[in-house]
Order: structure tokens, then C-alpha cells, then sequence
């Protein structure tokens, strides 16, 4: 297609290519366009010199389908299937490909330039392989003796997309939370109760914008860099009464700033709300873009154009191995007032059982002076699951733990109190038990 005109919406059905330089030769000029055309069987055979299928830009030249054709010449000069262009890819379905020659040449029945992504090709291949991307062209599924495709790791690469350990202002607004970038005080922060949660283990991270100083900018931190892929998948549930009170945000491969299509205001159902594309890898960014009150949860970011899939996390429950580094949250944990509130028991502290293992105990001389602690998370519905090591970290001095109730058994029976910056770790057992690991006083 040149001047600016185009082929497109065209159907051909049993069409018979031999003895030709180039079978079906598929270009678009700048400008032009060659798209959704569609071939029905038929075959490109013997006779064929350099070329049997080929598709370029830079045009658009995309979306063109091929079902059922057979591409067998024994061999070609350059390739069977010869796809560039950044705006050009073909979609080969249940096809048979097949070059009884190539082998010996060393050439490979299909050469797919870096330019060219999201190609579509399955069914059979003999006698050689694909060169190409398969990063950016992960529906090559073809499975042979020779070669085989390859599909994103489905991995979910945010630290703590379970949004545990949130630490909000709720004077001032803004806050904190590990694995994000939190910026700016023009918002309010709560964590939902878990009778929320859409996914396991999956906090509902509840946002009250303030409505003014800019979008609220929600930002994945300590992200790996992945030099392997093009694309990134990067999403979230939404829940939402405002429209376009939320959008996801990256930066493109040419350096703009690009978003998904905005939520669309539903306060009583979830949206998906999600982008996968070309990011840069110089200068990769990537928000939730937050312009109105929002309730969100389960995000998730991978590397590669495939569907996402949230509620995924790093460890099996089946056990594993690390070679890396093992990171842990930490918390704070607060000491219970000097006077019984409401009747509680000011010795039994309650910490949160899904934020973190290492908690950093927020008391002062005034608070923590002489406190004496028997029992961790009495209730039932809060015990920590058995098996379960924590490590309370003690900033202030004087603060008591007793060491031989019948609740925390600590080493030869011994209460353990606190210096500055002491801590003391201890292992969950059955009924809200605990017993002394170590401690360092």
C-alpha cells in the first residue's frame, strides 16, 4: 500500500503460490496501511528464492491472518517467514511450516526483526527454528524438537502487594507502608478489616483524597529491573464511586507518559483497572495515578505482555529455597496504656499478625517505664499461626517481659526487661503460647 491508501478487510481462500522470488509480499509505505486482511488454506510450496511470506512496514501492517495456510518450500534464501516493522506483526494460525533443507543451511524458517512485536504463530514447525524476541512476541507458541517459545513469568514482583503495615497521619494525612512510595499529605490512608478482602491475605487499601496539591502518586518501590523484557503488566482492583478517580501510569519506550483507561465509578463492585506496554528501560516509572477517593487492592506488576494475574505472591506455601536476599517488614508495636481502657488488661499486648515479623515497640520512659508484659495476642482470632518467629525491638529501657507464666516461657524461667535498643526474639506455639529464641540485651 503507498500514497497513502490501504488493503484492508479482504478475504482470499485456497490461494497456490510456486516458483516466485517472493510468495505473498505484504508492505505498507508511511502513511499507509495493510491490515485485517485474512487467507483461508492454501499453500506456498516449491520454487520459492528468498522469501515465501513477508511482512514490513513502516506502516501499518498488522493484524493480518493466515488459518490453516501450509508455508514448505525445502528451502529459501533468507527465510520462510521474514516479519519487520514497528508496526507490523501477523498472526499464523494452525499453520504448517516446514523446510527439509534449512537444517543443513543453518537459516531459520522464520526471522522475526526487533521492531516487530506481538506476533500470533502456532501449529507445526519442522526442520529449524524461529529467530526472534520472544519477550515481546510471547504468542509464538509453537513446541517442537527444535525450538519452543516463551511466556512471561507470571510472578508478581511487588513487595508487599498484600498492602500490610500501612503507617498513616490521620492528623496531618499522607504516610508510609513498605514496598511503596507514599508521597505528599493530600491524602488519608486506612487499611479495611480483613471481611474485605477479595484475595487472600490481601488488604483493602482504603484512600480519602483531599483534593488538592496534584494526584496522589502511588508508586511501587525497590522494583528489579528486568533488561530481558520490553513490556511490563502493571493493574489493580478498584472500588470506586468517583470516575477516573484512579489510573495506572508508565513510562513509555519513547520516553512519554502514557495511562490506562481510568475506573469507571462502581462504589459497589471491583474494577480492573490495568495496562501492559512498551516501558522505558532507561528511565522505567510506574504509578497509580489517584485523583479522587478510592478503595484498592491486590495489585500487580509484572515484566512481559501477558494477562495479569493478582493475588500471586514470590513464596509457595509447599517451602523453597532463597539464594537472595530475605527482606522482612517491620512494624510498630505500641504498648497498651497505663490505665485500663474499657477494662482490658494492660499486661496482654495485641500485635498485628499480618504486617510484619520484626516489631519495633513505640513506647517512652513515660509509657514504657516499669511496664510488665504475661500475654501476646490473647484472643483467639488474633493469634499469630504456630511456628511463627517474631522479634520485638525495644528503642526505651524498662519494659518487662514476664518470663515464667503460662503464656511466654523465656529462657531458665527468667523475665527479660529491656535496655536501649535491646530485643528479644520469641517462637508462636499452640493456643497463643510463645517460648524465648534469643535476645540481646
Amino acid at each position: 500500500a503507498q500514497n497513502f491508501a490501504g488493503i484492508a478487510y479482504s478475504n482470499f481462500q485456497n490461494i497456490r503460490v510456486r516458483h516466485a522470488k517472493e510468495g505473498i509480499f505484504m508492505n505498507a509505505e508511511d502513511g499507509s496501511f495493510v491490515n485485517s486482511n485474512s487467507f483461508l488454506g492454501g499453500a506456498i510450496s516449491g520454487g520459492i528464492t528468498d522469501i515465501a511470506l513477508h511482512a514490513e512496514g513502516p506502516g501499518s501492517c498488522n493484524d493480518n491472518k493466515f488459518y490453516g495456510i501450509v508455508i514448505e518450500p525445502s528451502q529459501t534464501n533468507i527465510a520462510h517467514v521474514f516479519v519487520s516493522g514497528a508496526k507490523t506483526n501477523i498472526r499464523l494460525l494452525d499453520v504448517r511450516l516446514e523446510g527439509t533443507e534449512m537444517m543443513e543451511l543453518n537459516r531459520p524458517l522464520i526471522i522475526i526483526d526487533d521492531s516487530s512485536y506481538g506476533n500470533v504463530m502456532n501449529g507445526m514447525l519442522g526442520h529449524n527454528n524461529i529467530q526472534a524476541d520472544f519477550n515481546r512476541n510471547p504468542e509464538i507458541t509453537f513446541t517442537t524438537n527444535k525450538m519452543v517459545g516463551v511466556h512471561p513469568a507470571p510472578s508478581n514482583l511487588l513487595w508487599n502487594d498484600g498492602f500490610h503495615g500501612l503507617t498513616a497521619d490521620l492528623t496531618n494525612g499522607g504516610g508510609s507502608m513498605n514496598g511503596w512510595s507514599m508521597p505528599g499529605q493530600n491524602w488519608f490512608g486506612t487499611i479495611l478489616d480483613a471481611s474485605e478482602d477479595i484475595y487472600p491475605n490481601h488488604r483493602v487499601l482504603s484512600i480519602d483524597y483531599r483534593n488538592y496539591g496534584g494526584a496522589f502518586k502511588l508508586q511501587p518501590a525497590n522494583l528489579p529491573p528486568s533488561p530481558a523484557h520490553s513490556f511490563a503488566t502493571f493493574g489493580v482492583f478498584v472500588r470506586s464511586s468517583v470516575p477516573g478517580a484512579l489510573s495506572v501510569v508508565m513510562r513509555s519506550q519513547n520516553g512519554n507518559i502514557i495511562s490506562s483507561s481510568p475506573n469507571i465509578g462502581t462504589p459497589d463492585k471491583w474494577e480492573w483497572v490495568g495496562m501492559s506496554s512498551l516501558y522505558d528501560k532507561t528511565a522505567p516509572y510506574f504509578y497509580f495515578n489517584i485523583n479522587g477517593d478510592v478503595e484498592i487492592t491486590a495489585p500487580f506488576f509484572a515484566y512481559g505482555q501477558a494477562p495479569a494475574t493478582p493475588g500471586t505472591s514470590f513464596l509457595p506455601s509447599s517451602g523453597g529455597q532463597l539464594s537472595g536476599t530475605l527482606t522482612l517488614g517491620v512494624v510498630d508495636g505500641f504498648v497498651p496504656p497505663g490505665i485500663k481502657p474499657l477494662g482490658a488488661n494492660v499486661n496482654e499486648w495485641t500485635l498485628p499478625t499480618s504486617d510484619g515479623n520484626h516489631f519495633i515497640v513505640d513506647s517512652s520512659t513515660s509509657t514504657g517505664s516499669a511496664t510488665l508484659v504475661t500475654r501476646l495476642n490473647a484472643k483467639t482470632s488474633t493469634r499469630f499461626t504456630k511456628g511463627t518467629l517474631i522479634t520485638l525491638m525495644f528503642p526505651y529501657a524498662g519494659i518487662r517481659v514476664k518470663g515464667s507464666g503460662g503464656y511466654i516461657k523465656l529462657k531458665n524461667l527468667q523475665d527479660f526487661v529491656s535496655t536501649v535498643h535491646s530485643s528479644l526474639t520469641l517462637l508462636s506455639g499452640d493456643s497463643g503460647t510463645w517460648s524465648e529464641v534469643s535476645r540481646n540485651v
